[in-house]
Protein backbone atom coordinates (compact mmCIF):
# COMPACT_ATOMS: atom_id res chain seq x y z
CA UNK A 1 0.00 0.00 0.00
CA UNK A 2 2.97 2.80 0.44
CA UNK A 3 3.64 1.91 -3.57
CA UNK A 4 0.84 3.91 -5.84
CA UNK A 5 0.55 5.36 -9.09
CA UNK A 6 -0.37 7.96 -9.98
CA UNK A 7 -1.60 9.85 -13.55
CA UNK A 8 -2.93 13.32 -14.26
CA UNK A 9 -0.07 15.99 -12.59
CA UNK A 10 -1.74 19.06 -13.72
CA UNK A 11 -2.96 22.11 -11.62
CA UNK A 12 -5.08 19.47 -8.70
CA UNK A 13 -2.94 16.53 -9.05
CA UNK A 14 0.78 17.11 -8.60
CA UNK A 15 -0.12 18.87 -5.26
CA UNK A 16 -1.99 15.86 -4.37
CA UNK A 17 0.79 13.66 -5.37
CA UNK A 18 3.46 16.07 -3.60
CA UNK A 19 1.44 15.46 -0.27
CA UNK A 20 1.59 11.67 -0.83
CA UNK A 21 5.53 11.91 -1.16
CA UNK A 22 6.00 13.61 1.72
CA UNK A 23 4.11 10.86 3.73
CA UNK A 24 6.34 8.53 2.76
CA UNK A 25 4.50 6.89 -0.29
CA UNK A 26 6.43 5.67 -3.44
CA UNK A 27 4.75 7.05 -6.47
CA UNK A 28 5.63 6.37 -10.28
CA UNK A 29 3.84 9.37 -11.99
CA UNK A 30 2.66 10.15 -15.45
CA UNK A 31 1.31 13.27 -17.18
CA UNK A 32 1.35 14.12 -20.85
CA UNK A 33 2.45 17.52 -19.36
CA UNK A 34 6.35 16.81 -18.52
CA UNK A 35 6.99 20.39 -16.52
CA UNK A 36 5.11 18.63 -13.61
CA UNK A 37 6.46 15.72 -13.81
CA UNK A 38 9.71 16.97 -13.24
CA UNK A 39 8.95 18.53 -10.07
CA UNK A 40 7.52 15.64 -8.99
CA UNK A 41 10.77 13.43 -9.86
CA UNK A 42 13.03 16.30 -7.76
CA UNK A 43 10.58 15.74 -4.95
CA UNK A 44 11.25 12.09 -5.40
CA UNK A 45 8.66 10.22 -7.81
CA UNK A 46 10.00 7.83 -10.44
CA UNK A 47 8.87 9.11 -13.81
CA UNK A 48 6.96 7.05 -15.98
CA UNK A 49 6.69 6.92 -20.21
CA UNK A 50 3.19 6.20 -20.16
CA UNK A 51 -0.11 5.66 -18.19
CA UNK A 52 0.05 1.70 -19.23
CA UNK A 53 3.92 1.99 -17.75
CA UNK A 54 2.36 2.97 -14.67
CA UNK A 55 0.19 -0.02 -14.79
CA UNK A 56 2.48 -2.46 -15.10
CA UNK A 57 4.57 -1.38 -12.10
CA UNK A 58 1.92 -1.18 -9.37
CA UNK A 59 -1.22 -2.28 -7.81
CA UNK A 60 -2.81 0.62 -6.94
CA UNK A 61 -3.46 3.84 -9.23
CA UNK A 62 -4.66 6.93 -8.86
CA UNK A 63 -5.89 9.28 -11.92
CA UNK A 64 -7.24 12.89 -11.67
CA UNK A 65 -7.75 13.83 -15.38
CA UNK A 66 -9.52 17.32 -16.75
CA UNK A 67 -12.62 15.30 -17.79
CA UNK A 68 -14.48 11.86 -19.34
CA UNK A 69 -13.01 11.44 -22.39
CA UNK A 70 -9.42 11.85 -20.88
CA UNK A 71 -10.15 8.90 -18.20
CA UNK A 72 -11.22 6.61 -21.07
CA UNK A 73 -8.33 7.49 -22.67
CA UNK A 74 -6.33 6.50 -19.80
CA UNK A 75 -8.55 3.24 -19.57
CA UNK A 76 -9.14 2.31 -22.48
CA UNK A 77 -6.67 3.89 -24.95
CA UNK A 78 -3.43 1.64 -26.48
CA UNK A 79 -1.20 2.60 -23.95
CA UNK A 80 -4.49 2.45 -20.99
CA UNK A 81 -3.94 1.01 -17.89
CA UNK A 82 -6.54 -1.26 -17.72
CA UNK A 83 -4.91 -4.35 -19.99
CA UNK A 84 -1.48 -3.89 -17.88
CA UNK A 85 -3.09 -4.03 -13.97
CA UNK A 86 -3.02 -7.29 -11.80
CA UNK A 87 -6.05 -8.78 -10.91
CA UNK A 88 -6.93 -7.78 -7.53
CA UNK A 89 -5.76 -3.89 -8.15
CA UNK A 90 -7.21 -0.95 -6.91
CA UNK A 91 -8.52 2.18 -9.29
CA UNK A 92 -8.98 5.39 -7.48
CA UNK A 93 -10.30 7.87 -10.07
CA UNK A 94 -10.31 11.26 -8.28
CA UNK A 95 -11.73 13.02 -11.68
CA UNK A 96 -15.17 14.70 -11.50
CA UNK A 97 -16.67 13.15 -14.45
CA UNK A 98 -19.62 11.80 -16.00
CA UNK A 99 -20.71 9.42 -13.42
CA UNK A 100 -21.87 7.19 -16.09
CA UNK A 101 -18.27 6.78 -17.49
CA UNK A 102 -17.44 6.19 -13.98
CA UNK A 103 -19.63 3.09 -14.00
CA UNK A 104 -18.72 1.91 -17.49
CA UNK A 105 -14.97 1.73 -16.48
CA UNK A 106 -15.76 0.24 -13.08
CA UNK A 107 -17.74 -2.64 -15.09
CA UNK A 108 -14.79 -3.16 -17.60
CA UNK A 109 -12.53 -3.33 -14.48
CA UNK A 110 -14.65 -5.62 -12.74
CA UNK A 111 -14.25 -8.04 -15.41
CA UNK A 112 -10.63 -8.06 -15.09
CA UNK A 113 -10.66 -8.77 -11.47
CA UNK A 114 -9.90 -5.32 -10.47
CA UNK A 115 -11.24 -3.00 -7.89
CA UNK A 116 -12.13 0.75 -8.51
CA UNK A 117 -13.74 3.79 -5.93
CA UNK A 118 -14.75 6.95 -7.51
CA UNK A 119 -13.42 9.69 -5.39
CA UNK A 120 -14.13 13.40 -7.08
CA UNK A 121 -12.57 16.20 -4.39
CA UNK A 122 -13.88 19.61 -3.28
CA UNK A 123 -12.15 22.40 -2.20
CA UNK A 124 -9.64 23.91 -5.16
CA UNK A 125 -6.02 24.17 -5.35
CA UNK A 126 -5.68 25.91 -2.07
CA UNK A 127 -6.56 22.79 -0.08
CA UNK A 128 -5.10 20.30 -2.36
CA UNK A 129 -1.75 21.98 -1.51
CA UNK A 130 -2.22 21.65 2.58
CA UNK A 131 -3.79 18.65 2.09
CA UNK A 132 -7.56 19.60 3.75
CA UNK A 133 -9.38 18.75 0.67
CA UNK A 134 -13.16 17.16 0.79
CA UNK A 135 -13.10 13.59 -0.70
CA UNK A 136 -16.42 12.25 -1.81
CA UNK A 137 -16.08 8.25 -2.32
CA UNK A 138 -18.19 5.95 -4.05
CA UNK A 139 -17.63 2.17 -4.66
CA UNK A 140 -17.85 -0.91 -2.55
CA UNK A 141 -17.29 -0.27 1.41
CA UNK A 142 -14.49 -2.76 2.13
CA UNK A 143 -12.32 -1.37 -1.04
CA UNK A 144 -12.89 2.43 0.52
CA UNK A 145 -11.31 1.07 3.82
CA UNK A 146 -8.77 -0.27 2.38
CA UNK A 147 -7.65 2.62 0.89
CA UNK A 148 -9.01 5.27 3.97
CA UNK A 149 -5.39 5.46 4.88
CA UNK A 150 -3.93 6.91 1.21
CA UNK A 151 -6.74 9.43 0.70
CA UNK A 152 -6.66 10.66 4.32
CA UNK A 153 -3.12 11.78 3.21
CA UNK A 154 -5.18 14.48 0.71
CA UNK A 155 -7.67 15.20 2.45
CA UNK A 156 -9.25 15.80 5.99
CA UNK A 157 -13.04 14.95 5.27
CA UNK A 158 -13.42 11.95 3.83
CA UNK A 159 -16.58 10.58 3.04
CA UNK A 160 -17.89 7.36 1.57
CA UNK A 161 -21.47 8.04 0.05
CA UNK A 162 -22.33 4.86 -1.28
CA UNK A 163 -21.70 2.45 -4.62
CA UNK A 164 -19.52 3.39 -7.30
CA UNK A 165 -20.45 6.14 -9.47
CA UNK A 166 -22.10 8.25 -6.22
CA UNK A 167 -19.00 10.13 -5.53
CA UNK A 168 -19.33 12.07 -8.92
CA UNK A 169 -22.96 12.65 -8.29
CA UNK A 170 -22.67 14.18 -5.07
CA UNK A 171 -19.98 15.87 -5.84
CA UNK A 172 -21.83 17.36 -9.10
CA UNK A 173 -24.29 18.22 -7.09
CA UNK A 174 -21.69 20.28 -5.27
CA UNK A 175 -20.88 21.80 -8.49
CA UNK A 176 -23.95 22.97 -9.24
CA UNK A 177 -24.66 24.82 -6.16
CA UNK A 178 -21.38 26.43 -5.78
CA UNK A 179 -21.70 27.42 -10.11
CA UNK A 180 -24.79 29.33 -9.11
CA UNK A 181 -23.79 30.60 -6.19
CA UNK A 182 -21.03 32.50 -7.40
CA UNK A 183 -23.48 34.36 -9.87
CA UNK A 184 -25.38 35.16 -7.14
CA UNK A 185 -22.51 36.48 -5.19
CA UNK A 186 -21.32 38.39 -8.26
CA UNK A 187 -24.89 40.27 -9.12
CA UNK A 188 -25.10 40.71 -5.26
CA UNK A 189 -21.95 42.79 -5.44
CA UNK A 190 -22.53 44.30 -8.80
CA UNK A 191 -26.49 45.80 -7.66
CA UNK A 192 -24.57 47.01 -3.77
CA UNK A 193 -21.80 48.41 -5.58
CA UNK A 194 -23.89 50.28 -8.54
CA UNK A 195 -25.80 51.78 -5.83
CA UNK A 196 -23.16 53.54 -4.02
CA UNK A 197 -22.41 50.75 -1.76
CA UNK A 198 -18.66 50.37 -0.53
CA UNK A 199 -17.57 46.73 -1.14
CA UNK A 200 -15.55 46.02 2.08
CA UNK A 201 -18.74 47.17 3.96
CA UNK A 202 -20.99 44.93 1.64
CA UNK A 203 -18.33 42.23 2.71
CA UNK A 204 -18.82 42.74 6.41
CA UNK A 205 -22.33 42.87 6.04
CA UNK A 206 -23.52 39.88 4.20
CA UNK A 207 -20.75 37.89 5.21
CA UNK A 208 -22.60 38.38 8.86
CA UNK A 209 -26.39 38.43 7.62
CA UNK A 210 -28.88 35.49 6.41
CA UNK A 211 -27.26 35.72 2.85
CA UNK A 212 -23.99 34.55 3.56
CA UNK A 213 -22.23 31.15 2.14
CA UNK A 214 -19.03 29.56 1.38
CA UNK A 215 -18.21 31.41 -1.75
CA UNK A 216 -19.05 34.34 -0.43
CA UNK A 217 -16.69 34.30 2.23
CA UNK A 218 -14.16 32.66 -0.07
CA UNK A 219 -14.47 33.88 -3.11
CA UNK A 220 -15.84 37.36 -3.27
CA UNK A 221 -15.03 38.72 -6.92
CA UNK A 222 -13.62 41.83 -5.91
CA UNK A 223 -9.97 42.77 -5.13
CA UNK A 224 -8.37 43.16 -1.33
CA UNK A 225 -11.66 42.20 0.77
CA UNK A 226 -11.37 38.57 1.44
CA UNK A 227 -7.41 36.71 1.42
CA UNK A 228 -8.68 33.55 -0.10
CA UNK A 229 -10.69 35.39 -3.47
CA UNK A 230 -8.85 34.88 -6.74
CA UNK A 231 -9.76 38.58 -7.33
CA UNK A 232 -6.68 39.53 -5.53
CA UNK A 233 -4.03 37.63 -8.28
CA UNK A 234 -5.83 38.75 -11.51
CA UNK A 235 -8.41 35.64 -11.39
CA UNK A 236 -5.10 33.43 -11.30
CA UNK A 237 -6.79 29.38 -10.69
CA UNK A 238 -8.03 28.43 -8.64
CA UNK A 239 -10.85 26.58 -10.15
CA UNK A 240 -10.71 27.18 -13.74
CA UNK A 241 -13.47 29.36 -14.97
CA UNK A 242 -14.21 25.94 -18.15
CA UNK A 243 -13.67 23.34 -15.64
CA UNK A 244 -16.70 24.88 -13.89
CA UNK A 245 -18.56 25.06 -17.31
CA UNK A 246 -17.16 21.23 -17.95
CA UNK A 247 -19.25 20.39 -14.77
CA UNK A 248 -22.48 22.00 -15.38
CA UNK A 249 -22.55 20.89 -18.88
CA UNK A 250 -22.21 17.06 -16.95
CA UNK A 251 -25.06 18.17 -14.86
CA UNK A 252 -27.30 18.86 -17.85
CA UNK A 253 -25.86 15.66 -19.59
CA UNK A 254 -27.30 13.67 -16.59
CA UNK A 255 -30.80 15.68 -16.12
CA UNK A 256 -31.45 15.81 -19.80
CA UNK A 257 -31.70 12.15 -19.81
CA UNK A 258 -33.97 12.21 -16.70
CA UNK A 259 -36.22 15.10 -18.41
CA UNK A 260 -35.29 17.03 -15.55
CA UNK A 261 -35.37 20.69 -15.42
CA UNK A 262 -32.47 22.53 -14.29
CA UNK A 263 -33.23 26.40 -14.67
CA UNK A 264 -30.64 27.88 -12.48
CA UNK A 265 -28.14 25.28 -13.65
CA UNK A 266 -28.85 26.06 -17.51
CA UNK A 267 -28.39 29.79 -16.93
CA UNK A 268 -25.13 29.76 -15.02
CA UNK A 269 -23.70 27.46 -17.75
CA UNK A 270 -24.54 30.03 -20.38
CA UNK A 271 -22.22 32.32 -17.91
CA UNK A 272 -19.63 30.35 -17.63
CA UNK A 273 -19.41 29.37 -21.59
CA UNK A 274 -19.23 33.46 -21.98
CA UNK A 275 -16.50 33.84 -20.19
CA UNK A 276 -14.60 31.09 -22.10
CA UNK A 277 -15.82 32.69 -25.49
CA UNK A 278 -13.99 36.35 -24.72
CA UNK A 279 -10.83 33.90 -23.68
CA UNK A 280 -11.52 34.00 -19.70
CA UNK A 281 -11.54 29.96 -19.56
CA UNK A 282 -8.02 29.56 -17.87
CA UNK A 283 -8.76 32.18 -15.15
CA UNK A 284 -10.31 31.21 -11.81
CA UNK A 285 -14.32 30.63 -12.05
CA UNK A 286 -15.02 33.31 -9.89
CA UNK A 287 -14.14 35.43 -13.12
CA UNK A 288 -17.71 35.17 -14.17
CA UNK A 289 -17.92 38.10 -11.91
CA UNK A 290 -16.50 40.46 -14.97
CA UNK A 291 -18.84 39.04 -17.70
CA UNK A 292 -21.97 39.79 -15.39
CA UNK A 293 -20.17 43.74 -14.95
CA UNK A 294 -19.55 43.86 -18.83
CA UNK A 295 -23.69 42.96 -19.31
CA UNK A 296 -24.25 45.99 -16.99
CA UNK A 297 -22.31 48.15 -18.64
CA UNK A 298 -19.41 48.39 -17.00
CA UNK A 299 -15.93 46.61 -15.11
CA UNK A 300 -15.04 45.71 -11.46
CA UNK A 301 -11.83 47.95 -11.25
CA UNK A 302 -14.66 50.61 -11.75
CA UNK A 303 -15.79 50.91 -8.30
CA UNK A 304 -18.59 53.45 -7.18
CA UNK A 305 -18.26 56.57 -5.33
CA UNK A 306 -20.80 58.68 -3.91
CA UNK A 307 -20.59 62.58 -4.70
CA UNK A 308 -21.73 65.27 -2.42
CA UNK A 309 -25.20 65.74 -4.04
CA UNK A 310 -25.76 61.70 -3.99
CA UNK A 311 -24.95 61.20 -7.60
CA UNK A 312 -23.22 58.12 -8.19
CA UNK A 313 -20.50 58.97 -11.20
CA UNK A 314 -19.41 55.72 -11.79
CA UNK A 315 -22.46 54.75 -12.89
CA UNK A 316 -24.79 57.56 -13.43
CA UNK A 317 -27.79 56.25 -11.43
CA UNK A 318 -29.92 59.22 -9.59
CA UNK A 319 -29.45 59.11 -5.85
CA UNK A 320 -31.95 57.31 -3.91
CA UNK A 321 -35.00 58.91 -2.73
CA UNK A 322 -38.03 58.32 -0.76
CA UNK A 323 -41.58 57.74 -2.07
CA UNK A 324 -42.44 60.71 0.74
Amino acid sequence: MNRVGFIGCGTMGKPMALNLLKAGYELVVYDIDPMPVKELVASGATKARSSKEVAEQLEIIITMLPSSPHVEEVMFGPDGVLESLKVGSIIIDMSTINPIITRKVAAAAAEKGIQMLDAPVSGGVPKAIDGTLTIIVGGKKEIFEECKSILQIMGENIIHVGDIGMGEVVKLANQLLVGVSMIAVAESFLFGTRLGADPQTLYDVLTRSSGNSFILEKQVPYPNIAPTSAANRDFAPGFMTELMAKDLDLILSAAKALRMPLITCSLAYQMYEAAKAVGLGKKDFSVVSKIIQRLAGGEAERYPSRCSDGQNRASGIPPIVSDN
